[in-house]
């Protein structure tokens, strides 16, 4: 049922569709996003600053204390410091690490994962405080961010111990120790949210197509969002993240913020850059073009939604994981077996009503609307019978959305082909080759 990927294709374009109509605005639980929020730096902050880009770590270590003082849940840090470069500020931010964990406050940094054998994959000043360490790697499906791994590279105390958790996986489990996490294999499908988030409403500033300013308020709505999800995605993509931002410059102000406070408080904060030239961006079904730091910030806010249970792109029934075709072949057998059961019991009642004689031009012509009816209602029941075997995948198993939405197309093709009678004239033309013919009726007297 997969010819030329156009099944893959078609799953993918289903999970944009879907979570830009239906699941990321109605479905979507808020239950991450009121935990998770990400302090950026963007150009706009060098510029309002007047600081140049690297930032010497006394100006990090500047942000991360002013962060710590708002007392976060968590902070990680998805800015690589790997490279050695000459900075008499560098013990500020050593120092910064040493009051993170004074405070109780855990404090992680991200880690090159390109480097040679024997070589530090983050500043030896700063791997050597034991900075919780994680790998930063994500998932791109087809260009997209649409999955999230669940193991990583391992660094620091973690070598030798793996395979290590990846970085949102890592930070859920050591925040929310309580929360059981069942074994993950395969990849995490992440969901994606789209109610903009009202802080972002209130300072972020997006560029227009005709090269003006706007707000993250959306262009199109109602009906003519629904039919540009189809034919033209970007006019309905979200103007602004999902997850709550903290602009970096208010870090420095000093003055006091009570919608930096409220995003930041028992939060889990993601400390990134969204700057131009630097090549750590992805495409997300959702928001298009975003910095990594969101996908990390997404990933984290699905753990949280979910309860440790994400969506993922396999399944685990009775201690066997299947995989996407697998998972797919088990919900479409009984969809099969119900829909050809009804199908034989339909060509009875047909084959009985052919064979009386002197029915009525009337009763023909009822018979016709009986029948249109029929397969609306056969249409119908396909369609239902594969909807409740997708969702009963997603609700009880976790497989996203992608991953069952060709059990209905499937289900609704076989109902088609039952409608027409191909299975009848596959049969009818096997029967022919093999040498069949059909019952003649014998003649009187022989």
């Amino acid at each position: 049922m997969n010819p030329f990927g156009f099944s893959d294709l078609t799953q993918r374009y289903t999970q944009d569709i879907a979570e830009l109509l239906i699941t990321g605005p109605y479905f979507y639980p808020t239950t991450g996003h009121d935990h998770v929020s990400v302090a950026l730096i963007e150009d706009d902050t060098l510029n309002t600053l007047q600081m140049p880009w690297p930032w010497k770590y006394g100006d990090h270590a500047r942000a991360l204390d002013a962060l710590l003082d708002l007392h976060p849940k968590a902070v990680v840090v998805d800015i690589l410091f790997v490279d050695p470069r000459e900075d008499d500020t560098l013990p500020q931010l050593v120092e910064e690490i040493a009051r993170y964990k004074r405070a109780g406050v855990p404090l992680y940094f991200t880690d090159a994962t390109d480097t040679k054998p024997g070589e530090y994959p983050l500043r030896k000043e700063f791997f050597d405080t034991s900075v919780r360490q994680i790998d930063p790697s994500i998932d791109v499906n087809a260009g997209i961010a649409r999955q999230y791994p669940v193991t990583g590279k391992c660094f620091g105390r973690d070598v030798g111990h793996g395979p290590c958790k990846s970085l949102a996986l890592r930070v859920f489990e050591d925040n929310y120790p309580n929360v059981q996490v069942p074994p993950l294999e395969g990849l995490i499908e992440l969901v994606w949210g789209t109610r903009t988030d009202p802080t972002n409403n209130k300072w972020m500033r997006v560029q227009n197509d005709d090269g003006t300013v706007g707000n993250c308020e959306p262009r199109v709505t109602g009906f003519a969002r629904i039919f540009d999800a189809f034919f033209d995605t970007s006019a309905v993509r979200v103007r602004c993240p999902y997850t709550s931002v903290i602009p970096a410059e208010s870090l420095f102000s000093g003055a006091p913020d009570p919608d930096v406070e409220k995003i930041t408080k028992d939060h889990i904060v993601f400390y990134g850059a969204a700057l131009q030239g630097v090549e750590d961006r992805s495409f997300t079904p959702v928001n298009g073009l975003l910095p990594n730091v969101f996908i990390h910030a997404m990933a984290l806010d699905n753990l949280i939604s979910f309860k440790g249970h994400p969506q993922q792109n396999v399944v685990t029934i009775g201690g066997v994981t299947l995989s996407n075709n697998g998972a797919q072949l088990a919900a479409i057998l009984p969809v099969i077996l119900i829909l050809s059961w009804i199908h034989m019991q339909r060509l009875k009642v047909v084959r009985r009503r052919k064979a009386r004689t002197g029915e009525s031009e009337v009763s023909a012509t009822i018979e016709y609307f009986m029948d249109k009816f029929t397969d609306f209602v056969w249409h119908m029941l396909a369609l239902a019978l594969a909807l409740a075997a997708g969702l009963m995948l997603m609700l009880n198993l976790g497989l996203s959305v992608a991953n069952w939405v060709e059990v209905v197309f499937v289900a609704v093709e076989l109902a088609a082909m039952l409608l027409i009678s191909v299975p009848d004239a596959i049969w009818g033309y096997l029967h022919h080759v093999a040498g069949g013919e059909p019952d003649q009726p014998r003649e009187q007297g022989t």
